[in-house]
Formats: structure tokens, sequence, C-alpha cells
């Protein structure tokens, strides 16, 4: 930009005549000039401060409009960080709420777990005593089924109740 600026000056100087300035108008054109300026404002001058004033008021009404969009931005910003914040917390409390749940439930179902093992065992015990009464009493019917097929005169109580003891054992 400077290397132009001085290039038109310099060859400005290198045309420049020699000219009288008392031979020139440029007075009577600078008080013209100055006029037209004075009725140009005169006419313009409240159109433009009406414009630049609307312009001025637009500038500010949007202004305000954004700055009350950029607020309602940050309250709901803020608030969705609260809510956020929130959140996490009950998930926190959600988890540890579940594994409390999932001891508790694991701990009793191994306490029913253990009942139902004792009572099956229970069940078990008590289903081959009974098995073992029947087997005894088939056993004894059956001795004492023979014994009196064969001759029974012979024997005598005690020697059944021998005979039935050594059966059974």
């Amino acid at each position: 930009m400077k290397y132009i600026l001085l290039f038109l000056l310099g060859s400005s100087m290198l045309f420049a005549a020699d000219v009288n300035i008392s031979q020139t108008d440029i007075v009577e054109r600078t008080i013209n000039f100055f006029i037209f300026l004075a009725i140009l404002w005169y006419f313009v001058a409240d159109k433009l401060k009406y414009i630049f004033t609307n312009r001025r008021e637009q500038i500010v009404l949007r202004l305000n409009q954004t700055q009350e969009k950029l607020k309602i931005a940050k309250k709901a910003r803020e608030e969705a960080i609260k809510r956020l914040d929130e959140a996490k917390e009950r998930a926190t409390d959600m988890v540890a709420l579940a594994k409390k749940e999932a001891y508790l439930v694991s701990q009793k179902l191994d306490e029913q777990f253990k009942l139902d093992v004792e009572n099956m065992i229970k069940n078990n015990e008590a289903l081959m005593e009974f098995e073992r009464k029947r087997m005894e009493k088939k056993v004894v019917e059956e001795i004492l089924s023979r014994l009196f097929q064969t001759d029974a005169s012979s024997f005598d109580v005690s020697k059944y109740v021998n005979i039935l003891n050594k059966r059974v054992a």
C-alpha cells in the first residue's frame, strides 16, 4: 500500500506543471462544495439521524433478545446439569440398593436350599426307615409263613424269636 501511494505521488510530481494558484478557481469551488454539503446536510440529516437511530434501536433490541436467549440457555443448561447430577445420584443409589437386594435374595435362596436339602434328607431317611420296616415285616411274614407250612409244633416261641432275629439282622 505504501509503495502504491509513493508511486502515485512520485508520478504526479513528474507530470506537474507550473501552475499559478491565482489563476484557478479553487476557493470558489471549495465554497460551493461546502454550500452543497450544507444543503445536502439540511435535507438528509433528519433522515440519516432517523435511519441511524432506528438501526441502533434494532441492534439494541436484537442484542437484548440474544442476551435473553443466552440467559434462558444458561438456566436450561444449569437445570440439565442439576438433573444429570440427581440422575447420577439416583443411579448410584439404585445400584447400591440392587446389590443389597441381590445379596438378600441370594441369602434367602441359600437358606431355602439348605432347608430343602435338610427336608429331602429327612424325607429320604423317613422313607428308608419306612422301607426298612416294610422289608422287616415282609421278611417276618415270609419266615412265619414258611415255618407254619413246615412242622410248626416242634418249635417253641424262643426258637421263633431267635430265628427271626437272625434273619432280620
